[in-house]
């Protein structure tokens, strides 16, 4: 049985990573995908927070993606794919903080009866806020174990 091998570029050291950092790296596609399921499962009366939030989970879906094209080829990971990563993330953080703060300003001013969704009621907030804060700091794993 005759086997050709195709020549594949070298990987760079950060790129092909160790135990921790390929783990780290499980960690946030993992956490990104429990993110999108509990944003799934917010209620649709924050339909705009609930759309940001997807938006953003998206773009950082787009560029883990990239990033991992990248690694399987063996080329360099473009440095805006990891800047889109962030940019998705902190997107997505601010629009599920803007349905806390929400709550918060309503309950204080006692203004419940504003057409605004109480989504402190809503336990996916809660989860969707947690998988996020966990897909953040194994990013930030990723940075700091994948050297």
């Amino acid at each position: 049985m005759n086997q050709s091998k195709s020549p594949s570029a070298p990987l760079h050291s950060r790129q092909a990573g160790n135990l921790a950092c390929n783990i780290a790296r499980l960690k946030i596609v993992s956490n990104l995908a429990a993110t999108k399921s509990a944003v799934g499962e917010i209620d649709d009366t924050n339909a705009a927070a609930k759309t940001a939030a997807t938006d953003g989970l998206n773009s950082a879906s787009d560029g883990i993606k990239t990033i991992a094209k990248s690694l399987l080829t063996g080329a360099q990971a473009p440095a805006d794919a990891r800047d889109q990563v962030g940019a998705g993330l902190t997107a997505a953080q601010t629009a599920l903080d803007g349905l806390t703060r929400q709550v918060v300003i309503l309950r204080s001013q006692k203004f419940r009866t504003l057409p605004i969704a109480d989504s402190g009621d809503d336990p996916a907030v809660a989860e969707a806020q947690d998988k996020l804060s966990a897909a953040i700091a194994a990013g930030q794993d990723v940075v700091a174990q994948c050297k």
